[in-house]
């Protein structure tokens, strides 16, 4: 398969989750961040809209490549970096900063307590 066909299928697959999970509409950014929308993956609102959405379907990922390609596009605005990545056959995996995950579990956390 054509490598940039996966990944769009990979970048669809993810709205789509995405949109059921948290019933909201979320869709693949148009031309996969190539104009002045940033990132692989479009929400207009909620918690999903505070992050920069990176989706990688690659055998041997770079990581950190993809990473700095989120944290680079998160400049000027207040988006947090973040990969969303797998390969064939395995599970799909989350990569962000430790600080950001962190707050997220204390928000988590706060909410929990109330």
């Amino acid at each position: 398969m054509n490598s940039n066909k996966k990944g769009k299928r990979f970048e669809l697959q993810v709205a789509k989750y995405l949109s059921k999970e948290f019933n909201s509409e979320i869709r693949r950014t148009p031309n996969s961040g190539g104009l002045s929308i940033k990132g692989d993956i479009m929400a207009t609102q909620g918690i999903l809209s505070e992050f920069n959405w990176e989706c990688k379907n690659q055998e041997k990922l770079n990581i950190w490549k993809a990473l700095e390609q989120s944290a680079n596009d998160c400049i000027g605005s207040h988006k947090q970096p973040l990969v969303v990545f797998t390969k064939n056959y395995e599970k799909d995996y989350v990569a962000l900063r430790l600080e950001d995950f962190t707050q997220l579990l204390l928000e988590l956390e706060d909410f929990r307590n109330e």
